[in-house]
């Protein structure tokens, strides 16, 4: 049998290979701090824009790190803001770039008049770029470019920035400010 050295503050207490000795209160402490900090590491990263290959999935789905993820053939060749403003042949029939972002997307204000060419180009009442990223991810959508997210589920995103000034992903998660907001959506996109 090989005697190793616990680490955890009981050195010279013998440890067996292959049986767990009762963590110590302070190795039981240490072990629920590390698990923390590995969630937290997951919780930053998931949200991340350095992550944009792998955030490929709804925004709920990207705070669990999409575990269980029932969509083996999910698309992902979402495109940004500058390709779709520089691209307008690849517009879906049903949105023209005259066409008035309100017509798309309840808003108020300067927006409601600006056309869905201006959001792309960037409008300056639209803080954080958040209008011009829910632009490319409704055309992102509409073409079948992005399958994780629905039409809807981007109308809805679009709604709760609108009114709230947040967006909430998930129940019981806190809401993303206008630049998280923008990092998800950007990160969704090529």
């Amino acid at each position: 049998m090989v005697i190793h050295e616990q680490q955890d503050g009981n050195a010279g207490a013998p440890c067996a290979t292959g049986a767990m000795a009762p963590l110590t209160p302070s190795g039981a402490s240490r072990r629920r701090i590390a698990g923390l900090a590995v969630s937290g590491v997951v919780m930053t990263v998931a949200s991340s824009h350095a992550m944009a290959s792998l955030v490929c999935i709804s925004p709920s789905g990207a705070l669990s790190g999409n575990l269980n993820s029932q969509s083996p053939n999910v698309v992902c060749e979402g495109r940004s803001p500058g390709y779709w403003k520089n691209h307008l042949l690849s517009w879906p029939a049903e949105v023209r770039s005259s066409d008035l972002f309100s017509r798309f997307f309840i808003c108020h204000g300067p927006l409601a008049s600006a056309t869905c060419l201006q959001m792309l180009q960037g409008h300056k009442s639209d803080k954080h770029n958040v209008a011009m990223h829910i632009m490319a991810t409704y055309l992102n959508v509409a073409t079948g470019r992005t399958t994780f997210l629905t039409r809807q589920a981007v109308l809805d995103m679009w709604a709760q920035w609108e009114d709230n000034g947040s967006y909430t992903p998930a129940l019981g998660v806190a809401p993303w400010s206008g630049k998280e907001l923008t990092d998800y959506l950007s990160s969704t996109q090529s």
